[in-house]
């Protein structure tokens, strides 16, 4: 007997804020400025110093009143250990904000793990958003997120990647039933969880729970025809700039190698699929390739589509990524499976 894949579709208009966001991102040209030649020939907001302002390769000292985090080093990369803060006992009298973060309902602590890769093209650290994400779904969950800062192209490429990331795993499985394990990560670091799932399955270790991906960029070499027809709709990603990332991570390497473009590689044996995308997102296109291929195999798949969302909407604050949030938190904990 065939396994029913699940597809969900939100199909809720548009939020105010999810709307700002998109005519924000269109305003200041964040697409075109990705783009050399066009910020040479025009004075327009820089993509590069938007990325520096955002990134934080270590979670802002902000979040620390929410969550708990240590880190240490493994082949000189810093890895990073979130996990729940026990609410603080202190007269918050006269601060209201902290009064309202401290009263915070939270989920009790939970032996679930979340080995989490963040996205950022293969080139660019964390953000600030994700460490406000994983903040979120560590009190809706009450989980530990391991998040490695794994090495970047151009300095380095897929391979030093999958070395740390080999490691950090087999110490993790040592530690975690694999049962409480999930693999999540967005864009690239989406496409990155399932090139390492794939590989965890190829080299017989223990399988975790699931893999759950957000936005998650699955062929760096952006060659589907399908992608032409979303280019016009989204205001974040720029195939150029893409392409030429994607070509560094792959180090001269093989593109189509499923460690580098896991959308060429086999989807059987795998955990549990989950994966989160926007019709305003370049990804799409890819994403409906993976979709199609594991309904095919009966691969135990989670296809959850969200109407006039854009790249990695998932990571934010607005209604849509909350109901996102919500979904990611029930698959983490358990208490939905396919």
């Amino acid at each position: 007997m065939g396994v029913k894949p699940l597809l969900f579709r939100y199909t809720e208009s548009p939020s105010r804020n999810s709307i700002l966001w998109e005519k924000v991102l269109w305003t200041v040209k964040v697409k075109e400025s990705q783009n050399s030649d066009f910020r040479k020939s025009q004075r327009v907001f820089n993509v590069g110093d938007f990325s520096k302002s955002i990134t934080s390769p270590s979670p802002p000292e902000h979040l620390l009143l929410g969550i708990k985090v240590e880190q240490y080093q493994l082949t000189g990369r810093n890895i990073f250990i979130l996990s729940p803060r026990k609410p603080l006992q202190v007269d918050l009298d006269g601060l209201p904000r902290l009064k309202a973060v401290a009263k915070r309902r939270r989920a009790p602590e939970s032996p679930k793990r979340v080995l989490f890769l963040h996205g950022g093209s293969y080139v660019v650290n964390a953000t600030i958003q994700h460490w406000a994400f994983l903040s979120h779904i560590i009190e809706a969950t009450g989980c530990t997120v391991i998040a490695p800062d794994y090495p970047l192209a151009p300095e380095a490429n897929y391979s030093s990647a999958y070395n740390l990331l080999r490691q950090l795993y087999m110490d993790l499985v040592k530690q975690v039933k694999p049962s409480d394990l999930t693999l999540m990560g967005d864009s690239a670091g989406g496409g990155l969880c399932l090139g390492f799932a794939q590989l965890i399955r190829n080299e017989g270790l223990p399988s975790p729970s699931n893999v759950i991906m957000l936005s998650p960029w699955l062929d760096v070499t952006l060659s589907n025809p399908a992608i032409q027809a979303i280019d016009p709709e989204d205001p974040f990603l720029n195939l150029e700039a893409l392409r030429d990332a994607g070509r560094a991570w792959a180090g001269g390497a093989n593109p189509r190698k499923p460690l580098i473009s896991p959308l060429y590689g086999k989807f059987t044996g795998l955990p549990p699929l989950h994966l989160f995308i926007g019709t305003k997102d370049i990804m799409m296109a890819d994403c409906k390739r993976l979709a199609d291929r594991c309904h095919e195999l009966n691969v135990k798949f989670g296809d959850y589509v969200f109407e006039n969302m854009l790249h990695d909407w998932a990571l934010f604050d607005f209604k849509e990524a909350k109901s996102a949030q919500k979904q990611i938190a029930s698959i983490i904990r358990g208490d939905f499976t396919l």
